[in-house]
């Protein structure tokens, strides 16, 4: 079963960060201008995003790269043509995203830009 998020209601909002919150691994991520495909094995990187309630930390290769705060909203989509809930980090950084069988799945909400694909665990 997938979840696609396009929700407005601070209920349902505070039900997408309790499924954010987790432990997720790179798989791949795809994208850019030139259209290419990158994995751990690809790139020597293995990616492990967590977040909490309101912070998120990005390790590589198991040192911690970076930390900051986000929250989620509501916004038009560039990606999709639509409003969707978005992850809005407090460097500006916009993701919106999808969970689908235990996948997250990251949209970088720019033209040229990546779509990444995460597993919990």
């Amino acid at each position: 079963m997938c979840f696609f998020t396009s929700c407005s209601d601070k209920d349902e909002s505070r039900l997408v960060v309790s499924e954010l919150v987790s432990r997720w691994k790179w798989v791949e991520s795809s994208g850019g201008i030139d259209g290419r495909t990158e994995t751990p094995e690809s790139t020597g990187k293995e990616i492990t995003l967590i977040f909490s309630l309101n912070t998120y930390q990005q390790y590589v290769n198991d040192e911690l790269e970076l930390e900051m705060t986000y929250h989620l909203e509501e916004a038009e989509s560039m990606i999709f043509g639509e409003k969707r809930l978005m992850i809005v980090y407090e460097n500006g950084r916009r993701q919106s995203f999808d969970r689908c069988d235990g996948k997250l799945i990251l949209y970088d909400e720019c033209f040229d830009c990546f779509t990444s694909t995460y597993i919990r665990f």
